[in-house]
């Protein structure tokens, strides 16, 4: 998603789903697949179910995301 429009959303991981995806719950209820950028899969075992987490979404498909896991 690099270069385009992204939304971010504050989330709850409800699910993990080998190797690298997640089942997140947003605040709206809305549920979506999440995963985890390459440069950062040796962060997935930090990632526990319940944990809060920022998707980048695109706004044209608000079915799959990207966790952020980079500290602004």
């Amino acid at each position: 998603m690099p270069g385009e429009f992204t939304i971010r959303a504050k989330g709850i991981v409800r699910e993990y789903l080998p190797p690298t995806t997640f089942l997140v719950e947003l605040a709206n209820g809305h549920s979506l697949f999440a995963r985890v950028p390459f440069k950062h899969r040796d962060k997935v075992s930090d990632i526990k179910s319940d944990s809060n987490v920022i998707v980048e979404i695109s706004p044209t498909d608000f079915s799959n995301g990207v966790l952020v896991l980079d500290k602004d």
